[in-house]
């Protein structure tokens, strides 16, 4: 599979809320790929941030990386993205996959059926501008790896956040004080 969008390991880091050094553990542990380049520096597209988004609130219901890397691999390896494209659960502390109608557990010994809960959803909360908007309550930060690289950008419009706290006169470029303040918060909290 090919991805979309680049980033590095330090860019993967603060749009999932962890130090990029964690980013590449998990990547050699095999909890996600950089399915752009596995070489120096690694290179990770928008769907592998996904995914440390993914492994990030696993750790925060949790879950063990090693009960992680299990459920990576029963879904089939990390190179398929399998924590943000297939319909992820976390029910009363254990982790499940929609199968149809149903859920199953992933980490459990025989293959039980779970109640509906709690869907994660890893690949919206990207969008919607990564860890930091999660944490802080963001709405005008947005992630699209179409637009500006797939750098985090100020919603609706192609200016990355990182530009928009140093523009001279933000108003001239259509800005309003709330949308540099998200960005400026944003970016501390990244």
């Amino acid at each position: 599979m090919t991805g979309r969008g680049r980033y590095l390991a330090h860019e993967v880091g603060r749009l999932a809320g962890v130090a990029g050094d964690r980013v590449g553990q998990w990547a050699r542990w095999g909890h996600i790929q950089a399915s752009i380049s596995a070489r120096e520096p690694h290179v990770y597209a928008f769907e592998d941030v996904a995914e440390a988004i993914a492994v990030h609130e696993l750790l925060e219901c949790g879950l063990t990386l090693k009960a992680i890397r299990r459920a990576v691999d029963r879904l089939g390896g990390p190179s398929g993205w399998p924590l943000s494209l297939s319909g992820l659960h976390v029910v009363h502390g254990r982790l499940a996959v929609e199968r149809g109608d149903e859920l199953v557990d992933l980490i459990g010994g025989a293959q039980e059926i779970l109640p509906f809960n709690g869907r994660l959803d890893p690949v919206a909360a990207l969008r919607r501008g990564g860890w930091p908007s999660r944490a802080l309550g963001l709405r005008m930060v947005e992630v699209d790896p179409e637009r500006v690289g797939g750098r985090p950008v100020l919603r609706g419009r192609r200016i990355a956040i990182a530009d928009a706290v140093t523009l001279a006169d933000p108003a001239e470029h259509g800005l309003d004080p709330a949308s540099v303040e998200e960005a400026r918060a944003w970016l501390q909290h990244a």
